[in-house]
């Protein structure tokens, strides 16, 4: 993995004052939602169901308002960079992102070929590519899988395979929607030792989940109940 180093100069992720309504509610979901994610550190979105966790998770990567639309207010910033002025195609050159419906994200014939289409829009030369996609397969165990339709996959299998995708990026961010979801015990385990690398090489992380496992990892909590 490309190593990061943990310092006051990395950039935080600030959200200023953001509130969200979709066109058929009369109120919004939240407002005036205010946080810092700061590099090497893990922040949980926690709440309860429709409490509009997944609906952060969209407002942050950009799913919301440019795919899902939605009136959303404020401000995302990483650093100088004013992430809520960039098209989609330019935010995941900044963050990894793995939403809770897994299937909406995997489109292509094969395990692999899913794992080398981010890297080989992002320009990288095909040994590059090799390199990251052996370390994310060894990673989550998926060797016996990459030739497999990622379609046929359980659940669980193919958010291992989003992992992957997300870790051979190496993203300064990473927004992972209900990570826990169909794991086994021995894939959360997975989960949670490679998210424990990313904090120690100051990637940002913003998890939206119910799981205490994952909830007792993290170094803030932003709960939408309240």
């Amino acid at each position: 993995m490309r190593e990061f180093r943990i310092s006051s100069s990395f950039p935080k992720l600030e959200v200023s004052e953001l509130s969200l309504c979709y066109p058929e509610q009369d109120r919004a979901l939240w407002e005036k939602l205010s946080f810092v994610a700061q590099p090497g550190e893990i922040t949980a979105i926690t709440g309860a169901n429709a409490s509009g966790k997944s609906s952060l998770i969209y407002a942050l990567s950009g799913v919301i308002p440019q795919s899902i639309k939605a009136d959303l207010q404020g401000a995302i910033w990483l650093g100088e960079t004013n992430l809520r002025e960039l098209p989609l195609c330019e935010i995941y050159r900044y963050m990894s992102v793995g939403l809770s419906d897994t299937a909406m994200q995997l489109l292509l014939p094969t395990c692999e070929l899913e794992l080398a289409f981010a890297l080989e829009n992002m320009g990288l030369p095909p040994e590059k590519i090799r390199q990251r996609i052996t370390a994310a397969v060894v990673e989550f165990k998926l060797e016996g899988l990459l030739n497999q339709d990622p379609q046929s996959l359980s659940g669980g299998e193919q958010r291992l395979l989003l992992f992957a995708i997300c870790l051979a990026m190496q993203n300064p961010i990473l927004l992972l929607d209900e990570p826990e979801s169909g794991l086994s015990p021995a894939s959360l385990n997975l989960l949670c030792s490679w998210l424990t690398r990313l904090k120690a090489n100051a990637q940002i992380i913003i998890l939206a989940t119910h799981d205490e496992q994952l909830i007792q990892l993290s170094d803030q909590q932003i709960n939408l109940d309240r």
